[in-house]
């Protein structure tokens, strides 16, 4: 039978969703491109323009009466010659006359007004009552200007002005120099209302002399109704700027002012509107140009239409903006657009419809698979999936789901197997430990004992991976045999195993609990027939059971693990709160030490090594003394062993033994210290064994100029026994550099004498704590004798720590001790404190006078 020939999906999905999106789309591109872009552009232009030239010519009629008006007056008083000097009387019955007879023809003017070159003035001003009130000031107000409650001197003086001089005001001075008619600046008025005004000004000339000036206010208010009822029919805003962006005024009536009756710029003004129109205009500083600029904007999530237009008249500058909402604009268009936006989406809604039926039926099947696959999350693996259609995608899409779902099956359990337990050992994992004892118990207590392989490093290296892994096969196996059935044991780490048991009752029993485990370790391994004996120790945490959060516990007990790690002597240690405070603390300290290296905090101070032969400073040690500008000055005892475990004693060293190196250069060149004067400053093993530790120390060397015969390099006698060949090799290789190798601390250690005699070193110094008790102690003297006539036997020579009387100093002497430091000779200073002269009792002279 032959098989149909099935549709693709591809042809099924895109071929009608093609067709309706490009339908919709051609439809929605051509009404909305051809219709509303296009017209919406022409109509604002023509609106916009024709209304802002209306504007002009209205405010042209608006300006050009009490401009007219002005000339008028002061050529009726120039030609009748109607002034007389500190006499106003004539020009103050003109004045009322002539505010009279056009109060009904010129409702804007609100002042009409007279000032002399003798600084009288006389004129009258309109109220909102269309009462006219008296202004004047000459030789009958003792030449003071006074507002009268009338239009006669006659009337009540609502209050005065002293010393008013109207030929400084604005309305007056610039004209009185140009003797020419024109636009006053916006000003503000001197009377009680402060009110803002604009005034056309007209000289008053006799024979090329001025009289004074005659000036017409309008009061801006006036300007702003007047753009009012124009503004009713175009149902936009229009505002009114001058030269300098501030509002004159506008349709809306907004505040032209702020609160301190200081003027305002179009961005300042209290309307959001105009404020964001002009925020638009300065932005793009369309000010700046003559020609008029249509340009739209968007506030509010509504676009708007606007044209800035130059309006000049006589000496003023202004600028008209006006402003349409696009809903405005477009209002003629509305039906046309609503009736083409309704035939869009009908036909989009119709072909959505279709399109979404066809797609229905054809990818069910995938949006089951996609279901099922949200279940896969939760190891539903049973896969069920029914086909609406015969396509070929579809059902080579399912068969596939179908076998992709059962090898996932597979490869989850595998992988949750690997995830849960070693595959070396077939413990928990620590993921497995902590899923395994986070789930709710019955019991109420509970011990965690973490055990870490001691130097597990250097055994992987000395038997090889291969039989390190048999190693810890075998420690996993004893482990399991030496506890009950009910303690869990995981491998945590590579080389630290956790052992939980339900079973606690004091800490004393948590602690033999943890010894029985170590006693595991007392016994060698054997591995391919060979021995292999590891040592382990201990970190306990034991508690309440019900509320365990072993992720903490396991914390916790590493914190006390490596506390027992530090504490040579001690196999296994107790977690304590302190222990978490401490971390805490060293982490902090981490953090400051990185500054510190950052910011060359450390400092180096020295501390004298004195020739008992004959009493002279054969050198000094460097000591590092770290002054923090947050902690003080830290001591050496506590950020040194950070400064180790972190490898932050890399850099430190680096820095101590430049500056020492170059401080000794200095002071030898100087002549202030001998050519033979030995340095000593401390290098640990992190160091040594750091690589490129040798090149450094010969490129410092290199750059101060220090011979290696003046540098001896300190190294603890406790830490040499770590890696031994290998610190043996890389002493040797500093001493072929000419370089002397000192053992510091000598006696506290653990390093036996054959050991010692292995070792490449030039010196040994006696620890502080023999040189301290052997005056007092039989056994401590005999050790400090033993150690002299060793190191004479070496050839090597002999430095005594901690000397601080003169009976120690006295005694080392006549043992036969070389060399001698300590606070009887001088505390470690800095180089600029250093100034001790050349002999010991020189230094013990200096040290108690400080």
């Amino acid at each position: 039978m032959i098989k149909p020939k099935l549709l693709t999906l591809r042809s099924a999905v895109m071929l009608p969703f093609t067709l309706l999106l490009l339908l919709t789309v051609t439809i929605i591109t051509l009404v909305q491109n051809n219709s509303y872009e296009r017209m919406q552009s022409k109509i604002s232009a023509k609106l916009l323009n024709s209304y802002s030239e209306n504007i002009k010519v209205n405010l042209d009629l608006f300006l050009e009466q009490p401009f007219s008006t002005t000339l008028a007056i002061a050529d009726n008083i120039q030609r009748n010659q109607l002034y007389q000097a500190s006499d106003l009387t004539e020009i103050e019955d003109y004045l009322h006359s002539a505010i009279s007879d056009i109060y009904y023809q010129q409702k804007q003017i609100s002042t009409i007004a007279f000032g002399s070159e003798a600084k009288d003035y006389v004129g009258f001003r309109k109220h909102k009552n269309q009462d006219v009130s008296l202004m004047l000031q000459d030789k009958r107000t003792n030449h003071e200007l006074e507002f009268y409650h009338g239009a006669s001197s006659n009337d009540i003086v609502d209050h005065n002005i002293r010393n008013y001089d109207p030929t400084i005001r604005p309305w007056y001075a610039p004209f009185a120099k140009t003797k020419t008619a024109g636009w006053a600046k916006i000003y503000s008025n001197v009377d009680e209302k402060n009110t803002f005004t604009i005034s056309s000004i007209a000289p008053v000339i006799n024979n090329d002399e001025l009289l004074g000036i005659v000036a017409t206010d309008i009061n801006l208010r006036h300007l702003s109704d007047f753009i009012e009822p124009n503004n009713r029919h175009f149902k936009g805003i229009t505002y009114i700027t001058d030269n300098q962006s501030k509002l004159v005024a506008n349709s809306l009536k907004a505040a032209l002012t702020d609160n301190d009756n200081n003027r305002i710029q179009a961005t300042e003004s209290n309307n959001a509107l105009i404020a964001a129109n002009g925020l638009y205009i300065a932005n793009a500083q369309l000010q700046n140009k003559h020609a008029p600029a249509s340009f739209e904007f968007n506030h509010n999530g509504i676009r708007y239409f606007s044209r800035i237009t130059t309006y000049n008249n006589n000496n003023l500058q202004w600028f008209i903006i006006v402003t349409l909402p696009e809903d405005v604009l477009l209002d003629g268009l509305a039906g046309q657009q609503r009736l083409g936006l309704i035939a869009a989406l009908t036909l989009a809604f119709f072909g959505l419809l279709m399109g979404l039926y066809l797609l229905r039926i054809i990818t069910q099947p995938i949006m089951d698979i996609a279901e099922i696959s949200q279940q896969l999350d939760h190891d539903n693996w049973d896969v069920t999936i029914k086909e609406y259609i015969k396509l070929h995608e579809t059902t080579q899409l399912i068969s596939a789901f179908k076998s992709m779902s059962s090898r996932l099956e597979n490869s989850f359990t595998t992988l949750r197997q690997q995830l849960l337990f070693d595959s070396l050992t077939g413990l928990l994992t620590r993921d497995g430990f902590v899923e395994q004892l986070n789930h709710p118990h019955s019991q109420t207590q509970g011990v965690l004992v973490l055990l870490g392989l001691r130097s597990f490093r250097n055994t992987n290296n000395s038997l090889g991976q291969h039989k390190s892994d048999q190693l810890l096969v075998a420690i996993a196996s004893r482990l399991q045999q030496s506890v009950a059935d009910n303690v869990s044991i995981s491998r945590i780490d590579k080389d630290s195993f956790a052992v939980f048991s339900p079973t606690f009752t004091s800490l004393d029993d948590s602690h033999a609990f943890a010894e029985t485990l170590l006693t595991d370790f007392n016994r060698p391994f054997i591995i391919n027939d060979t021995e292999v004996l590891v040592g382990a120790n201990a970190g306990i945490m034991s508690g309440q059971f019900d509320d365990i959060d072993m992720d903490a516990w396991l914390r916790n007990s590493s914190l006390a693990l490596t506390y027992s790690v530090k504490q040579e002597q001690v196999r296994c240690c107790h977690h304590q709160d302190y222990m978490i405070t401490a971390s805490k603390e060293k982490t902090r300290l981490t953090a400051d030490l990185q500054r510190a290296i950052s910011n060359h905090e450390f400092a180096v101070y020295y501390q004298p090594i004195i020739d008992l032969t004959n009493d002279t400073i054969a050198g000094a040690e460097a000591l590092v003394r770290w002054h923090s500008p947050t902690r003080g000055l830290v001591s050496p005892l506590d950020f040194i062993p950070v400064a180790e475990d972190t490898g932050m004693i890399v850099d430190i060293g680096k820095q101590i033994l430049l500056q020492a190196c170059t401080d000794t250069k200095l002071q030898i060149d100087s002549g202030r210290w001998p050519t033979n004067f030995l340095l000593h400053v401390n290098m640990s093993v992190r160091e040594l064994l750091h690589p490129g530790y040798i090149s450094r120390v010969k490129e410092i060397l290199a750059i101060t100029q220090l011979p290696a015969a003046n540098l001896t390099l300190e190294i603890t006698e406790s830490r040499l026994v770590s890696q031994p060949l290998l610190t043996n090799q890389l002493l040797g290789e500093l001493r072929d550099l000419g370089i002397h190798i000192a053992i510091d601390d000598f006696g506290t250690g653990y390093s036996s004498l054959a050991y010692l005699t292995q070792l490449q070193f030039d010196a040994l110094k006696i620890d502080r704590s023999f040189v301290s008790q052997m005056l007092d102690s039989e056994n401590h003297a005999a050790i400090v004798a033993a150690i002299i006539t060793m190191t004479a036997k070496f050839n090597a020579d002999i430095v005594a720590e901690g000397v601080e009387t003169a009976e120690q100093a006295a005694h080392l002497k006549q043992l036969g001790c070389r060399y001698a430091q300590g606070f009887y000779y001088s505390r470690p200073k800095p180089l600029a404190e250093w100034d001790i002269g050349n002999s010991a009792n020189n230094a013990l002279q200096h040290n108690t006078s400080t």
